[in-house]
């Protein structure tokens, strides 16, 4: 049994009151920098206090929801402070989501309004909810520089003061979305009284105002991190756009170009940071004074690298924490190489390590993880059974009510009282970071026209999920995909479908999941097991087809793929944009040319890649190793050392 530091007995002040201290005491200090630029603290009240103002004038108040889908910006920053400010709570919206799938959380939400850009209130044309411009002031004074005379009007349809609205403890602060079990949204509340704690507790353990890098997506959990970690100690959000958080180039540049002192995101992220580092000089990472990763496993070759490239003095941490314990729960500090493990208790946490009896385990005897303490979320809006199975009274508690969260995983306390994280107890993944369950994945494959039974299972490498349907004759594997693909996130679609006469099963008759990663590994496509140039042409005789030769050994040494054909794109094969990040490393060890991700993003097949590069080689590509492609010895050994690293964990 863990238990955290008391928190400091510093009373209850929610986080946008904390935030808009600042405004008041020290209102010229830079609180945002993004695309658009800076923005200092007291503009940055005034903006959230027009949008809190604009949502008021439609009723939105205390414990009323809000969606939120913008860009990532400093509009982004506004609009969840304006909810927070009017007593709403937020519910961020994954803009990778169709528009199907993010009306969809609306309704669910219950939300009174969403706010929105220009640039995104057309993604939300069925959802029904009123929509709010969270940059109308900045498209009115554009709209001003070209019509004279518009000025007056634009300013009397500017909304009043900005309401006073206190909220307590126990109001929601913001809705985070899940896969449920069923495939339909599931969403986790959190109330101001766990926000603010979860807040304080990062401020105690990362003391100072930080210059913060948001790479993490607002729908992800780990933005509340960033956003209130940063903002309530008065540091400096600087706001990744998506295309940045595309190239670790451009990642590094702002890193460099702003000071950066910390940066949060997943392990395999930062491992392609630092490959970008070690290509581009590491010295760009000279002003990082900590290191945050969490949302996957974390490999221990990655501890060894960090510690290897960065001066001592740059903290690496392993965080873990579920959505439904407000964003973590434990960390580990590295003070240098050695084993993984997901650490001890944050400040206000109580972590226990229970049996099937709910008794604690001794120390080094495997159990799973329970949380308590001030950071357990309220539960799944509109959940009451789902939430009665998964939040627990908490029999060790002091304070009578408190409450547990049972969260699933496998956890053993380690000789140095750190917890080291061993799987799960169910059905759930993590995909790059995002929490899968696969029973909803199932679920939905099993709503799509023709497919009876259906199965799902990461692939090895546990950065792709592999599906198995049996199916009426004539089923079409990528019909399949694509009908689910309009229903469900790109991070929940398989890569790849395959179509069986029956599933594996167990004695029981139960889906044997045991097999199915073998199963996963020996049903790859027929496009990429066919053999070599079964697919389509790549690009005739001569020096067009060695290119094409070249950038398919490329994709087979990302993808670890045994063939691939001309014309599929790169996402259909199990690829995305991490993948793609080895892509463009891959294709200039290959190629001799090393093409923008912007263009790889924008030319997804074999062929459209080798015509690009081919326009920009100018002189031939650097030839080939003997046989035109990596020996099968050296791409055996490299495909080892992969899953040797991917192999140790440590980081839910």
């Amino acid at each position: 049994m863990g238990r955290g530091r008391p928190l400091p007995c510093t009373g209850y002040v929610p986080v946008h009151r904390l935030v808009a201290r600042f405004a008041r005491t020290d209102p010229s200090r830079v609180a945002v920098r993004a695309a658009e630029g800076a923005i200092g603290h007291g503009a940055l009240d005034a903006w959230a206090g027009r949008i809190a103002a604009r949502l008021a004038a439609l009723g939105v108040g205390r414990e009323s929801r809000v969606g939120v889908l913008c860009p990532p910006s400093a509009a982004m920053v506004a609009a969840v402070l304006g909810v927070l400010r009017c007593g709403a709570a937020y519910v961020p919206l994954d803009q990778a989501q169709s528009g199907l799938r993010l009306a969809e959380v609306l309704a669910d939400a219950g939300a009174d309004a969403a706010l929105v850009t220009a640039e995104t209130a057309g993604r939300l044309a069925q959802a029904g909810a009123p929509l709010v411009l969270a940059d109308a002031e900045r498209h009115e004074e554009r709209h001003e520089e070209r019509a004279e005379g518009r000025k007056g009007a634009a300013e009397a349809a500017r909304p009043g003061p900005p309401p006073a609205v206190a909220v307590s403890p126990g109001d929601a602060a913001y809705l985070v979305y899940t896969s449920g079990s069923t495939g339909e949204p599931k969403g986790v509340l959190v109330e101001h009284g766990q926000l603010a704690a979860s807040t304080l507790a990062r401020r105690c353990v990362y003391p100072g105002a930080p210059v913060f890098l948001l790479v993490s997506p607002l729908a992800f959990d780990s933005s509340a991190a960033g956003l209130w970690g940063t903002l309530t100690a008065g540091g400096t959000l600087v706001v990744a756009t998506a295309d940045e958080v595309r190239d670790p180039g451009r990642l590094l540049g702002l890193v460099e170009r702003h000071g950066v002192t910390r940066l949060l995101c997943v392990p395999s992220l930062y491992a392609v940071l630092l490959d970008a580092a070690e290509r581009l000089g590491v010295r760009s990472l000279r002003s990082l004074e900590s290191v945050i990763v969490a949302g996957e496993p974390l490999p221990e070759a990655l501890v060894a690298r960090h510690f290897s490239l960065l001066p001592e003095r740059v903290a690496l941490v392993n965080e873990y924490g579920p959505t439904e314990a407000t964003v973590w729960a434990s960390y580990h500090r590295f003070e240098g190489p050695g084993p993984v493990s997901i650490g001890g208790p944050v400040p206000g946490a109580r972590l226990y390590v229970l049996d099937d009896a709910m008794r604690p385990v001794p120390r080094g005897e495997e159990g799973e993880l329970f949380i308590g303490g001030s950071g357990v979320a309220r539960g799944y809006a509109g959940r009451p059974e789902a939430t009665s199975l998964a939040f627990l009274a908490d029999p060790f508690a002091e304070r009578p009510g408190a409450r547990m969260y049972r969260t699933g995983d496998r956890v053993r306390w380690n000789g140095e009282g750190r917890l080291e994280y061993l799987g799960r107890r169910d059905h759930q993944v993590k995909i790059r970071g995002h929490r899968v369950e696969l029973e909803a994945v199932e679920a939905a494959l099993r709503s799509v026209a023709g497919v009876r039974e259906a199965a799902v299972a990461p692939d090895r490498a546990r950065t792709r999920l592999v599906g198995f349907v049996t199916a009426a004759p004539g089923t079409d594997p990528r019909a399949v995909r694509e009908a689910l693909s309009r229903r469900l996130p790109a991070v929940m679609v398989p890569a790849w479908i395959t179509v069986l006469d029956r599933l594996p099963v167990t004695f029981s008759g139960k889906t044997d999941r045991a097999a199915l990663p073998a199963l996963a590994e020996q049903s790859l496509p027929e496009a990429v097991t066919a053999p070599a140039g079964s697919g389509a042409p790549a690009a005739g005789a001569g020096p067009g087809r060695q290119l094409a030769e070249r950038v398919a050994a490329a994709w087979e040494e990302v993808l670890t793929l045994p063939h691939v054909p001309a014309d599929v794109n790169f996402l259909d094969l199990g690829g995305h944009s991490l993948a793609m990040f080895k892509l463009q490393d891959a294709l200039e060890r290959h190629t001799g040319v090393r093409p923008s991700l912007v263009s790889l993003f924008r030319h997804t097949t074999v062929a459209a890649q080798a015509a690009l590069i081919g326009g920009q080689a100018g002189p031939p590509a650097r030839p080939l190793p003997p046989g035109g492609r990596q020996s099968a010895g050296r791409v055996h050994a490299m495909r080892a050392r992969r899953r040797d690293a991917e192999g140790e964990a440590g980081h839910d």
